[in-house]
């Protein structure tokens, strides 16, 4: 008699805990189902991706091509599209002007070049990044640009980025840079 009673005991045990466990199965899924809706609205409300995206994202393409042949420039050159700017003073507490053609690289395998890297487009947009361009540089002495212009060529990228959003144009080069 007592061996059953006790199998009895144990049986009620079990099926108890098994109650139990199924309760907290249900109890953890739907708070986990909730969290990852509510992860997803977040990264909705600031344009996230998992997959990528401008700046963001776990797996970010990569903005630089893998080969020469994905490479695609513009920018100002030649004596009309040369830009003059004026610098901000120096060390020397004098205004200093530079003289630059600018040069930007584009990845042709970026989705977005097929939209923003037309030849219209981009004339449709020259001012802007024109303007882009001369605001940053313009926030520069002759000295600081002189020593390295890597911060500056870094700021005017990632502007450009912003203005189309997108990171399809990764790199800007300055050429026959004069200052006075």
């Amino acid at each position: 008699m007592k061996k059953n009673l006790l199998s009895i005991i144990i049986l009620a045990l079990i099926v108890v805990n098994i109650a139990m466990t199924g309760f907290m199965l249900l109890s953890v899924m739907t708070t986990n189902s909730q969290t990852a809706k509510l992860v997803s609205d977040i990264a909705a409300a600031l344009e996230l991706e998992t997959s990528g995206g401008v700046g963001g994202g776990l797996y970010a393409e990569p903005s630089e091509p893998s080969g020469v042949n994905e490479i695609a420039t513009f920018g100002f050159v030649g004596n009309q599209d040369r830009l003059t700017i004026n610098l901000k003073p120096g060390n020397d507490g004098k205004s200093h002007m530079m003289v630059v053609e600018v040069v930007f690289s584009m990845n042709t395998a970026n989705p977005d070049y097929a939209s923003y890297g037309s030849s219209e487009q981009l004339t449709g947009m020259r001012d802007r990044v024109k303007s882009i361009v001369t605001d940053t540089l313009s926030s520069y002495s002759m000295e600081e640009l002189q020593n390295d212009s890597q911060p500056a060529k870094d700021a005017i990228v990632e502007k450009v980025r912003e203005l189309y959003n997108s990171n399809f144009i990764y790199r800007v080069d300055f050429s026959s840079v004069l200052y006075q």
